[in-house]
């Protein structure tokens, strides 16, 4: 029997698409300002507190596939099928226009130059469409590693996992680039490998699995998600403080806990909701295309700002973009999918008709 939305998710996706749009909104604006120190220093901090976001969005995307089949496998050509069409198509799209805006946009389109591009973003995932790679190991996991995680203790896999993880992702933080041309080639793309996911893999495949134990524990102990957030967003800021890492990326071994502990604090304040509102479930509906465009929107949005006969304050600035990444994207997104094939393009709208809470459907589940 298919299993009931969880509202909650919608309302996590919400708050990771937003985040990742408003990262990019300061980012974008801080190249086109002169910023004092201590202005830099305070966009520093913020933004690696929304570090979680793209982890949170990957973890979503285990958590829901285990929460649908938490006993069995899915029939492996539909599963396919669908992720391939909806997923991966407007992956290798997008990567096109991309490809062909930053050479148009740069030293000119050649086929040598679209060829080297086009490889780099699809295959190497230089760009910041790469999580969908991430997402599609996470798919294949699923499918080799379910009947070995079902074997062993849930605490001993995710424990293991969050080792693997950190010391992945401490050791290319960390040790530096190396001389050799093949080492160099991994320190270039590090963040592609399942094993820099590994931990949000495995606590979303448990969470999702046993959805009620989860929900359990995560009222049982509600009052330490707060001061773990607070604690593990800590270790980040008192790291670079320390000259030891200063790099803001989600890869960092540092952000592994506290995405964890984000995705706990999100999930209760969505349990709090006695309705999640219409707007939050459109941005969640389109947020893979929202994830997908904005940056080209910003880009132009940028090209237009530069183009006017006056200044705008940086706060204008930052907000306009944040405006029009979220918004630009979510009327493609609606329109392409009102022709036959435009969910190809930017991704499928997913607004569930009557979404419910995960507690109303435990007499329903199989």
């Amino acid at each position: 029997m298919k299993r009931a939305y969880i509202n909650e998710i919608f309302f996590i996706r919400f708050i990771a698409c937003l985040c990742v749009v408003f990262i990019h909104s300061i980012t974008l604006s801080q190249q086109n300002y002169d910023l004092s120190a201590f202005t830099t220093d305070m966009f520093y901090q913020f933004k690696m507190t929304l570090m979680f976001a793209t982890p949170v969005f990957v973890m979503i995307s285990e958590f829901l596939l285990s929460y649908s089949y938490p006993d069995r496998m899915p029939k492996a050509k539909p599963f396919w099928k669908k992720r391939i069409l909806y997923i991966f198509v407007p992956y290798l799209v997008m990567s096109l226009i991309y490809t062909l805006y930053g050479l148009w946009a740069g030293a000119g389109i050649t086929w040598s130059g679209f060829v080297e591009l086009f490889f780099d973003k699809t295959v190497l995932g230089v760009w910041h469409g790469y999580f969908v790679l991430i997402i599609f190991q996470f798919y294949a996991l699923h499918f080799l590693l379910k009947k070995y995680f079902d074997r062993y203790p849930p605490l001993v896999m995710i424990g293991l996992s969050l080792v693997i993880n950190v010391l992945y992702l401490g050791f290319f933080n960390l040790k530096g680039s190396s001389s050799f041309p093949a080492f160099s080639f991994l320190w270039d793309h590090y963040k592609l490998p399942f094993l820099g996911w590994i931990f949000y893999f495995t606590i979303a495949y448990y969470a999702g699995k046993h959805i009620n134990v989860f929900l359990d524990m995560l009222k049982k102990y509600k009052y330490y998600v707060i001061p773990g957030v607070i604690i593990t967003g800590l270790i980040p800021l008192y790291i670079r403080y320390s000259n030891f890492y200063s790099v803001v990326s989600s890869k960092r071994f540092d952000i592994v806990v506290y995405t964890f502990f984000v995705f706990c604090l999100l999930y209760l304040i969505a349990m709090k909701m006695k309705k999640t509102p219409l707007f939050v479930m459109w941005v969640s509906s389109c947020s893979y295309g929202i994830y997908l465009l904005h940056p080209l929107v910003q880009y132009n949005a940028i090209r237009w700002f530069d183009s006017l006969p006056f200044t705008m304050t940086l706060d204008v600035h930052i907000a306009l973009l944040f405006i029009l990444g979220v918004g630009v994207p979510m009327i493609a997104v609606y329109l392409l999918n009102l022709i036959p094939y435009g969910a190809f393009v930017a991704g499928k709208i997913n607004m569930p008709r009557t979404p419910v809470k995960v507690d109303e459907t435990k007499p329903k589940v199989s």
